[in-house]
């Protein structure tokens, strides 16, 4: 039997974006987006839009205003409008249990709150626990919500949900992408206790890697990671025999926790993943080809002469130097076979040639053949809320801001939406011959791409660039852990690595 839904929210509206006709759009959609919903959800109260109107103005409405980005004209098309009804899950639910709302799977549920722009939890947890049958708890670390639930809810699951990324288990252990702090040191050791690095401006987040470069070099215990989360490091220790006895509780006035090389779930250096033509497996990827080339085609090495591998990867973006000289960025990893690249296949276009490897960060600039042309303009999705974005230029590591939103769209997963995480640190080998060090520091960054993402990883996602809302880019997809902590997340090279080396988005 039906309940009247609380006075906060009195009715629920599907919605579209009204999007400009383009003529960007892929020629074969990747299944992972083609399954996505295509609408929005918004759960209103009684008498914020107005009864009749079939358009939403965004910013005409302060409770919706900060979910504007998802609708890049700031106007949503109203598909369909019912009262807000809850229900429990069983006929036979326990009259203690909290009753949820019925509405239709969506791609984003945007709420009166958004908890993007304004993190306070409190009393917002009330309607949250309306949103699916059978929640037993919901948690908010600032990034991710997470949904402790008696029965997972259907799929496709929501993109976000009041702004921010959802994650959904049955196992109250079970805390999802919140970040990894349960090891502490067992010492008492404060390092640098005189200097505050918590919450830094970009200018001096620098100085609070360079803290715990200072000490562990001193200790001569080996760590392969460093991850900066404003209030908290998170240390990647080599060997697990490494003394937690030894190490600091405290840097710069930030706590220390601790993981283990293996758990992080990466790929062996020599193993990093550019896809490898195997049998079909029923999924679409885009392998169309394309007269103008743009972020997110599939490019291929050619075959093998001896073992006929071919391998694909992702077309990033159009860079040029001082001169004005202009290059495509790819992965390096994925041209073992000599440096002429393929797209979207071999035997199909010649498109250039490998001209330079940038040490360490495994990207690689492709001279394009004449007649061969790039844009920096990403494709158009079926999805309402993605319209090309011209890619303007690069943004340095630091500038972007933990829980931002971040994009990419590739042959493989089509458009996708995602969270940046932490700032990092990575201790990567030197393929360098003429510089002594056997190792180096890389900036990266951690971004997470959404439950589940990793049952559609491909590998032949490297290389894709990520931008954020600006359209200005912050790195290359470089690999996804398939198991430990940081699974459903993407480790992406930051731009940084390119901008010291002199070049520039063209324009």
């Amino acid at each position: 039997m039906a309940i009247t839904a609380p006075t906060e929210i009195g009715e629920v509206l599907s919605v579209t974006t009204r999007n400009e006709s383009v003529s960007r759009k892929r020629k074969a959609t990747p299944s992972p987006e083609l399954s996505s919903p295509r609408k929005c959800l918004i759960l209103s109260p009684s008498g914020v839009v107005a009864s009749g109107s079939t358009i939403i103005r965004l910013g005409d409405v302060p409770l919706f205003a900060p979910s504007r980005r998802l609708f890049p004209s700031g106007e949503a098309i109203i598909a369909n409008r019912s009262p807000a009804e809850t229900m429990h899950a069983q006929p036979n639910s326990p009259e203690s249990s909290t009753p949820a709302f019925q509405f239709p799977l969506s791609r984003h549920i945007v709420l009166p709150f958004n908890l993007r722009q304004n993190r306070d939890f409190g009393e917002n947890s009330k309607l949250l626990f309306q949103l699916f049958p059978e929640t037993k708890a919901v948690s908010f670390d600032g990034y991710f919500l997470v949904f402790w639930l008696g029965t997972l809810p259907p799929k496709p699951w929501p993109t976000t949900i009041a702004g921010v990324q959802p994650y959904f288990t049955t196992d109250p252990n079970d805390e999802g992408p919140t970040p990894p702090i349960k090891r502490k040191s067992k010492s008492r050791l404060r390092v640098a206790a005189e200097i505050d690095a918590t919450k830094l401006q970009p200018d001096k987040i620098d100085g609070a890697f360079q803290l715990v470069f200072d000490f562990f070099s001193k200790s001569e215990i080996s760590i392969t990671e460093v991850q900066y989360w404003k209030h908290f490091f998170v240390i990647v220790l080599e060997n697990e025999a490494s003394y937690l006895a030894e190490i600091p509780s405290v840097i710069g006035r930030c706590s220390c926790f601790y993981l283990f090389e293996k758990e992080m779930g990466r790929p062996n250096p020599d193993e990093y993943p550019a896809r490898w033509i195997r049998d079909p497996t029923g999924e679409t990827v885009d392998n169309c080809e394309y007269d103008i080339l743009r972020p997110g085609v599939m490019l291929s090495s050619g075959r093998h002469p001896t073992t006929h591998l071919e391998y694909h990867t992702t077309s990033g973006v159009l860079v040029e130097d001082c001169l004005g000289k202009q290059y495509m960025t790819v992965s390096s990893h994925g041209f073992p076979n000599g440096g002429r690249v393929f797209h979207p296949f071999e035997g199909a276009k010649d498109i250039g040639q490998i001209i330079m490897e940038l040490s360490h960060t495994d990207i690689a600039l492709v001279k394009l053949h004449d007649g061969v042309n790039f844009e920096n303009e990403t494709f158009e999705s079926p999805l309402s809320v993605a319209t090309p974005t011209r890619l303007k230029e690069f943004v340095l590591a630091n500038n972007t801001q933990i829980g931002s939103e971040i994009y990419m769209n590739n042959p493989y997963l089509g458009y996708s939406e995602g969270t940046c995480g932490p700032h990092v640190r990575m201790h990567v080998p030197n393929d360098d011959p003429n510089e002594p060090e056997k190792l180096q520091w890389i900036k990266a960054r951690w971004l997470y791409l959404g439950q589940g993402f990793i049952d559609h990883l491909e590998d032949g996602i490297c290389g894709s660039a990520i931008w954020n809302d600006d359209g200005n880019v912050i790195g290359f997809f470089r690999y996804a852990p398939r198991s430990g902590h940081f699974r459903d997340w993407c480790c992406a090279v930051a731009a940084d690595n390119v901008i010291d080396r002199g070049f520039k988005i063209a324009g």
